[in-house]
């Protein structure tokens, strides 16, 4: 089912797909954004409250209602990915990528040889728990979705030589943290963060590379759609959540 998941994913990568942060630890909200229609699921341990106890359920919720699950580690780290996916994400985030180092890195530990160097275990729950055959399980994990995460203006920098690496299916420009790194903290609309992300959109496109990001407005949401964005990531769950139950008592005091 999860390699069935991720090869059907990965062709819808080039057209459009359509997700949200999620930071709840409850496997029902996470199950039912599925339902909602969106893609993918973004299971977030860098700014989330994600412990990997729980991070199995959450894997577990997207998969009942067929939601992509993507996991955002926290860091650039071998056992943290390796981790996630031995648990069955479908795909992890790196955050915080800033140079072609890094993205061979991100390649190296979350793809098994003779793509990468993952450390190895079949006894997850990935492999059945043992019960899925070897061959099958290592040849399955490497179709895994691997997003690299660029958000300063150092990664902005490097982007020729990072969009020069293959084996890395989406490149995430995080434009809060690089809003911040050109100067102009949360102010994603400000033209010198918009140019930025034109300029990494073009030489994308030219690379045959997918591009992703954030949004949390539907103008936001509709001018990136305009500038080449395949992957793109809505607001976060408890947001969306808590703006609805403004927007009814609102409604309803009128």
């Amino acid at each position: 089912m999860r390699k069935n998941m991720n090869i059907e994913f990965r062709k819808k990568l080039t057209s459009k797909v359509f997700g949200v942060f999620s930071k709840t630890i409850d496997p029902g909200v996470v199950e039912s954004i599925g339902y909602s229609g969106m893609d993918f699921v973004i299971l977030d341990q860098e700014h989330g409250n994600v412990p990997n106890h729980v991070l199995e359920n959450l894997i577990r919720a997207a998969e009942l209602s067929e939601l992509m699950p993507i996991v955002r580690v926290s860091e650039l780290n071998n056992n943290y990915i390796s981790s996630a996916l031995d648990l069955g994400a479908g795909g992890v985030q790196i955050p915080n990528i800033s140079n072609a180092n890094q993205v061979k890195d991100a390649i190296k530990f979350s793809k098994f040889h003779p793509i990468g160097e993952r450390g190895v275990c079949r006894f997850v729950r990935s492999a059945n728990y043992g019960t899925k055959d070897k061959k099958e399980y290592f040849a399955d994990s490497n179709e895994s979705v691997l997003i690299i995460q660029v958000e300063g203006q150092e990664g902005v920098n490097n982007i020729d030589e990072i969009l020069a690496i293959e084996g890395f299916d989406v490149l995430f420009v995080g434009p809060y943290d690089l809003s911040q790194s050109l100067g102009v903290p949360g102010d994603v609309t400000n033209k010198i963060v918009l140019d930025a992300i034109k300029r990494i959109s073009i030489k994308a496109k030219k690379k045959g590379v997918i591009l992703g990001t954030f949004c949390d407005t539907i103008e936001m949401a509709k001018l990136m759609l305009s500038m080449g964005i395949n992957y793109l990531s809505y607001s976060v769950d408890m947001n969306i959540y808590t703006n609805a139950c403004k927007n009814i008592i609102e409604e309803i005091k009128e």
